[in-house]
């Protein structure tokens, strides 16, 4: 019951927050909000701090979209979620930003891939069988 507590207090803090930042932005709902994702040109220019947070807080999010899974199963599903945790297991933090580094590092025709494609092609999708939903790795 507390862990069911926790996760709902979390969710609701995450919703409420999302709802104020929508409320108080001056953006019309016909345009569109876009969020970048996080690639290898500003990956690079990071602090160690920085990359240890980025990927500490996308950690957390898998976590408790898992312990959310856990205690609706009727949400259980091979999403990406499910799929980073079969294939990054008990990796360290430090061992993730490395493997990031070392990438953009060895292909720097490569620092627009965001850092969530390099960890999908270098640390995931080598270490599952099938892709998200079931469908086939290519």
């Amino acid at each position: 019951i507390m862990r069911e507590n926790r996760i709902l207090w979390c969710v609701n803090i995450v919703l409420v927050c999302i709802l104020s930042a929508a409320w108080s932005s001056n953006v019309s709902a016909k345009e569109e909000i876009k969020a970048p994702l996080l690639t290898g040109t500003t990956w690079e220019n990071m602090s160690e701090d920085q990359k240890t947070a980025y990927i500490w807080g996308a950690g957390d999010i898998i976590d408790l979209e898992q312990e959310i899974m856990e205690i609706y199963p009727e949400l259980k599903r091979e999403s990406f979620v499910t799929k980073a945790v079969e294939g990054i297991g008990d990796v360290t933090i430090n061992d993730i930003v490395s493997t990031v580094d070392s990438f953009y590092k060895e292909n720097p025709d490569k620092v627009n891939l965001s850092v969530i494609r390099v960890l999908w092609d270098t640390m995931i999708k080598p270490n599952i069988k099938t892709g998200i939903a079931g469908k086939p790795l290519r």
